[in-house]
């Protein structure tokens, strides 16, 4: 079995006078990576989107949190730390098993929004929520096939 290290160590034929492209490029990719996400979340902020998705998500938390012994804000706080900690693995760690616990937050989150929307608005709560988490999901899988 390799060290888990072995993945990280250079080709024997990497230039080193490359070196300052490759990182140029990197750095250029990571700042790229971070404004798509930060006006990501404008948008959806100032558009009313993410309030579209956070607000029935957090009245259907609050309904159905009766008789459990977790507090119901603390249940919101839990269902936002795994959606933004299981983007960031994903995106950043690319790890597999990270993949699903992302799919599960995704198709929870439209669920909740299905079950916390008015009738008049829920299909379109739910399409939107569905959108946008694939918006997300275009970022935080990148490169996977």
């Amino acid at each position: 079995m390799q060290h888990w290290l072995s993945r990280f160590r250079t080709a024997p034929d990497l230039d080193p006078a490359s070196l300052p492209s490759r990182l140029a490029t990197l750095a250029f990719k990571a700042l790229l990576f971070y404004a798509v996400v930060w006006a990501g979340a404008q948008y959806a902020t100032r558009t009313g989107l993410f309030a579209t998705i956070h607000r029935p998500v957090t009245a259907y938390l609050r309904d159905n949190a009766v008789g459990l012994p977790m507090a119901a804000q603390d249940l919101i706080d839990l269902w936002a730390f795994v959606g933004i900690g299981g983007f960031l693995v994903v995106a950043v760690l690319r790890s597999r098993s990270a993949r699903l616990v992302w799919l599960v937050w995704g198709l929870s989150t439209a669920a909740m929004v299905w079950a916390g929307t008015a009738q008049p608005g829920r299909a379109v709560a739910t399409g939107l929520t569905v959108v946008a988490w694939a918006c997300a999901s275009l970022i935080a899988l990148r490169g996977r096939g």
